[in-house]
């Protein structure tokens, strides 16, 4: 078995074991910051024996001690009931500190006792041990910070929030102002450098927005992006006519001049949102 398949193995049992533990309430979250440093240990164990098998192998360690890193770091995170973007920077900072402070201990250990394998395999296990230890620690404060808290239950209500497309346009007819429904609009297109929408009516204003802005106010399952100068509701397609191998769009009402003829690289794109419309 060789680095990557122990990886594999070890990864498959860690989650089945905490799955049981979780069962049985051993890692409840938000808690048990002292019942975590058990995974800290394991992991000392498990990154200095890897060392002492890589190097006695004479095989290359470095990718397999930053993999099991990065296993600790999301175990710790998930068994703390840190979300996701913490977990992602403690990743990223974890790792940075385990290569600067691996690379730099060894020298210091050198005097002490002397230069042999045994240098890397103690720098390896204090270096995991100190920064899982600090990871929990700091995981440990921030659970008891207000405005961490209050940061992360933003976020979350942010993500969590549904997409509000927008449900009128206000265009200028003349010296008015007239509000157009979403659900009245058959299309947007361009034409002599202007942008306008096309209600079901045969009624057309001038819209004051590029159709890439106008293009991510819409609901996508109600509308879709031909070509560069047509956006088109789904109500307003009858058909589309296969000319030369180019879908052309036969819409109603007719955006005149405009062109729908959709671009080659939607075409799977826009035949599988006419299904699923």
């Amino acid at each position: 078995m060789d680095c990557g398949e122990f990886l594999d193995e070890f990864c498959v049992f860690a989650d089945e074991f905490i799955t049981l533990g979780d069962k049985n309430g051993c890692f409840m979250k938000n808690r048990p910051f002292g019942a975590t440093f058990w995974i800290v240990i394991i992991f000392t164990v498990l990154h200095a024996v890897t060392c002492i098998a890589c190097r006695t192998l004479e095989t290359e360690d470095t990718q397999v001690l930053t993999l099991l890193t990065l296993a600790m770091v999301f175990i710790l995170c998930n068994q703390s009931g840190f979300k996701i973007y913490f977990t992602l920077v403690a990743l990223v900072l974890v790792n940075v500190l385990a290569y600067l402070i691996g690379n730099a201990l060894p020298t210091l250990l050198v005097p002490l006792i002397g230069d042999s394998m045994w240098v890397n395999v103690i720098a390896t296990a204090i270096t995991t041990l100190v920064l899982g230890s600090a990871l929990l620690l700091t995981m440990k404060q921030l659970s008891k910070s207000t405005q961490f808290k209050d940061i992360i239950n933003k976020t979350e209500a942010e993500d969590s929030a549904p997409t509000v497309y927008r449900q009128r346009w206000i265009v200028r007819l003349g010296d008015r102002i007239v509000p157009v429904q979403t659900d009245q609009i058959a299309c947007f297109f361009s034409e002599d450098k202007s942008n306008y929408l096309l209600t079901f009516d045969g009624n057309r204003y001038i819209v004051d927005a590029t159709m890439d802005a106008i293009i991510k106010e819409l609901d996508p399952e109600r509308f879709f992006r031909i070509n560069r100068s047509c956006i088109l509701a789904l109500r307003a397609i009858e058909s589309a006519v296969v000319n030369s191998g180019r879908y052309t769009v036969e819409v109603h009402p007719s955006p005149g001049s405009a062109s729908t003829v959709v671009t080659r690289s939607r075409e799977s794109e826009f035949l599988h949102w006419l299904e699923k419309g």
